[in-house]
C-alpha cells in the first residue's frame, strides 16, 4: 500500500529514494500531490516541510482549478450576464446622452438590476468594468474589514485593490491587505471569508494549524467557503484567457 501523507486537508503520496537528498513538492496537471524523500526522512519533517510550502500548494491547485473550467467568454453586447456579489446583471446598451436632459450619462452603472453601458463605450468596455468593479470591491471590502478585524483581533494599515493574477488576497510585510477586484464578483460569503483570510494572516503568516484554527473561531464553515472558491472560483472573470500550465509543478526543500 502506497504511503500518504495527510495536512489539514491536502493529501499526498510519498515516494522515498535512498538517492534523495532533499524533499520534494510535486502538483501533478491533474491536481494530485505528492512528495519525493529521502529513504529514512521522518514524517514529522517531512510534514513539516509541507507545511512550509502549503502557500505554494494551495495557489498552483487554485491555478490549476481555474484552467480545468471552460474558459469565460464574456461579449459586451445586449443580454449578456455580468456578475456582481455572486449575481449575475444582464447587459444593455445605450445611448450617450440622456433622453431628456441631452447630459452625457456615465460610461458604465448598473441600475434597477441592469449594467447600462453607453454604446460609444464599446471599445473600453472591459476597462470600465474593471474599474467599476475595483471601486465597489473597495468599498464593500473596506465597509467590512472593521468588523471582522476586530473579532480576529488584527489591525490592517491599509487596502488595496488591483490585479493580482491568479490570487484572490495577498498580505503585504507592512501590514497591508491586497485584493483582487474580481472578488467583488463572488458571493458575499466568499468575499467575507477572503477578507478573514488574509486578516488571519496578519497575525499568522503560515498555513499552519494555528492559522486554520483562527480562520474556524470566526468562520466555523471556512472549509466550506474554501471549496466552493477553488471549484468555483474560475467562473467569476471577465474572460481573459489563462496561460496553459506545464505537466506539474514542483518545489524542493
Amino acid at each position: 500500500m502506497a504511503e500518504t501523507l495527510t495536512v489539514d486537508d491536502l493529501t499526498f503520496t510519498v515516494t522515498r529514494s535512498p538517492r534523495r537528498a532533499s524533499i520534494g513538492i510535486t502538483v501533478e496537471r491533474d491536481g494530485s500531490l505528492r512528495v519525493t524523500a529521502p529513504e529514512n526522512c521522518p514524517p514529522d519533517v517531512l510534514e513539516q516541510a509541507v507545511r512550509a510550502k502549503q502557500f505554494w500548494v494551495y495557489t498552483k491547485l487554485a491555478q490549476k482549478q481555474i484552467l480545468s473550467h471552460p474558459p469565460v467568454s464574456r461579449s459586451f453586447v445586449d443580454g449578456e450576464g455580468f456578475p456582481y456579489l455572486g449575481r449575475s446583471y444582464r447587459l444593455r446598451l445605450i445611448d450617450p446622452s440622456a433622453p431628456k436632459s441631452g447630459e452625457l450619462v456615465p460610461p458604465l452603472r448598473l441600475t434597477q438590476g441592469r449594467f447600462l453601458l453607453r454604446r460609444d463605450a464599446r471599445a473600453r468596455a472591459r476597462e470600465y468594468f474593471v474599474d467599476w468593479y475595483g471601486a465597489h470591491a473597495r468599498l464593500w471590502i473596506a465597509g467590512r474589514l472593521p468588523h471582522l478585524a476586530e473579532r480576529i483581533g488584527a489591525t490592517p494599515r491599509g487596502l488595496a485593490i488591483r490585479d493580482l493574477g491568479y490570487r484572490w488576497g495577498s498580505c503585504g510585510s507592512g501590514g497591508g491587505l491586497n485584493f483582487h477586484w474580481r472578488c467583488i464578483l463572488l458571493p458575499p460569503r466568499i468575499v467575507d471569508y477572503l477578507i478573514v483570510h488574509e486578516l488571519v494572516h496578519l497575525i499568522e503568516p503560515h498555513h499552519n494549524t494555528t492559522f486554520w484554527q483562527r480562520v474556524l473561531r470566526v468562520l466555523p464553515d471556512y472549509e466550506e467557503r474554501r471549496r466552493w472558491l477553488a471549484e468555483e472560483g474560475g467562473r467569476f472573470d471577465l474572460g481573459e484567457t489563462a496561460k496553459a500550465l506545464g505537466s506539474s509543478d514542483n518545489v524542493t526543500s
